[in-house]
């Protein structure tokens, strides 16, 4: 513990001068000292940008897969919402990652354009989504629906999170099909 008055503190320090019994810093000493702390200290990190892997490529071999390529894609839009915007990014995103039966079905759809024929599914995500399930989706995804939900069941050694997510995934198909 120091003995010295805190006064005599004060008035021996060189960067504090005193006026009307306040104690005031001069301001380009202030200033200075925040400038050393920032180089010192550098400056924050930044976090780095989160890496999106892109969708798997849908190819309609398995027409159960169509709702899980479609999730993949709208993860992705939500990485770049500025590339995004527009219904027409998305359906052209999305024609990227197609192959086999789905790919000659839009080359068919793409050639019909250059002739006149217009589809309006081809600029709106929703009518896109829509005529994408009515092609190469579950044939009766209310049939399958209904199924899975009848057939849904909690284990012994489940957790209610796990029969939750069962059941809002089933329902959570049919209301984006319907």
């Amino acid at each position: 513990m120091s003995s010295q008055p805190a006064v005599s503190i004060i008035e021996s320090n060189p960067f504090i001068s005193q006026s009307n019994s306040f104690v005031h810093l001069p301001s380009t000493n202030i200033i200075n000292a925040l400038r050393h702390l920032f180089n010192t200290l550098g400056r924050p990190p930044v976090a780095p940008p989160v890496k999106v892997y892109v969708p798997d490529v849908f190819d309609r071999t398995d027409p159960y897969q169509l709702h899980y390529f479609l999730f993949q894609c709208r993860f992705y839009f939500r990485s770049g919402p500025t590339v995004f915007k527009l219904d027409f990014d998305k359906i052209n995103f999305v024609m990227t990652y197609v192959s086999g039966m789905v790919q000659d079905w839009l080359q068919v759809v793409l050639e019909q354009e250059n002739q006149g024929v217009h589809h309006a599914w081809l600029y709106s995500w929703p009518f896109f989504v829509k005529e994408m399930h009515a092609c190469f989706g579950i044939p009766d995804i209310v049939a399958e629906v209904a199924h899975s939900l009848d057939h849904l069941h909690m284990n012994s050694d489940d957790r209610i999170t796990t029969y939750n997510i069962a059941f809002l995934q089933y329902s959570t198909v049919r209301c984006q099909t319907s």
